[in-house]
């Protein structure tokens, strides 16, 4: 069974893990004093993703990049949410997940003949839309207080595990190099995937204060794979053209701030998420019309992401 067949079932593990630890905690909310948390966000997203391999497996061949692929400023209309529960012993548990609809981008393919992206022999320029960004996350932290009475500052290590996902679409293609211009029919996809486990710490305030601010920075550990079809390539599999494997890291970046909760316990919220991922060289294996398999480096991929997010959230 390939990775991609097992992402629907990773997801429901997440969902069906996520959903019984909240019912448990929520449940036992009376007898332990749990505190809940939950909010709902929406806003603008923008990623750009790069990858490149080799000509051979080693990445010493000449050319040592032969293929380049870059998106650009991918925009999406995003939706999140986030649940988050805290015992009176400090035991946390927090899930978030956000889905984005791709709106536009840019996308480029490079081919190259020389080492170090030089003669290069053909390009092309293309549009990317209609496709979806997502991610999810879960952790467990214990958290601390430090203050008296309403002005306190809470401290939150966190463990966690998470997973995200680019799906991602060519189209309406341009070949600039040799500039023949259009390319019709096409509609390629390209769908990566991040997974594994993280750490992180969350800083909060609480005060009389008409606005409070939160901090959280996060380091991810990644397992990361991809899979694409290019539909224009005959002497290409498909839907399965060839498929990217490699480890990676990352660090997610959260700042934001809320206003103090109303007498009808809820507030609103304002979040900025900025993430970068990056994976060590790994493996790119092509998966030809003929039945054969080949394989080359995969040298790096890298990809970016920031989001700005409006939202309420309601304190119980």
């Amino acid at each position: 069974m390939d990775k991609m067949n097992l992402e629907p079932i990773a997801r429901r593990l997440m969902t069906v893990l996520s959903l019984s630890l909240s019912i448990w905690l929520v449940g036992a909310r009376d007898a332990v004093g749990v505190e809940t948390k939950f909010d709902l966000n929406a806003g603008y997203r923008t990623d750009d993703l790069n990858w490149n391999i080799a000509g051979d497996l080693s990445g010493t061949a000449t050319p040592n990049v032969l293929s380049e692929l870059t998106w650009r400023t991918v925009r999406s209309v995003q939706l999140s949410g986030g649940l988050q529960l805290t015992g009176s012993n400090g035991l946390h548990f927090r899930t978030t997940a956000d889905y984005g609809w791709i709106r536009s981008g840019d996308n480029q393919d490079s081919d190259y003949l020389g080492n170090d992206r030089t003669l290069e022999f053909s390009r092309t320029n293309n549009d990317t839309s209609g496709d979806n960004v997502w991610d999810l996350s879960l952790a467990l932290g214990y958290r601390f207080r430090y203050g008296q009475d309403r002005t306190a500052t809470y401290f939150t290590p966190l463990i966690g595990y998470s997973r995200h996902a680019q799906n991602l679409r060519i189209t309406d293609g341009n070949q600039t190099i040799p500039a023949t211009g259009s390319i019709p029919g096409l509609d390629s996809t390209y769908q990566s995937r991040w997974e594994g486990r993280w750490i992180g710490v969350e800083f909060l305030t609480d005060t009389p204060n008409e606005v409070n601010a939160y901090f959280r920075l996060e380091h991810h550990w990644a397992d990361y794979s991809a899979d694409a079809n290019w539909n224009l390539r005959a002497d290409l599999q498909h839907p399965r053209s060839f498929g990217q494997d490699a480890n990676g890291t990352g660090n997610v970046l959260s700042v934001g701030f809320l206003t103090v909760p109303k007498p009808n316990h809820w507030s609103v919220r304002v979040g900025l998420d900025y993430q970068r991922w990056t994976t060590d060289p790994g493996v790119n294996t092509v998966y030809f019309s003929d039945g054969t398999i080949g394989v080359t480096r995969l040298n790096d991929v890298e990809w970016k992401s920031w989001a700005l997010s409006l939202g309420l959230q309601r304190q119980m």
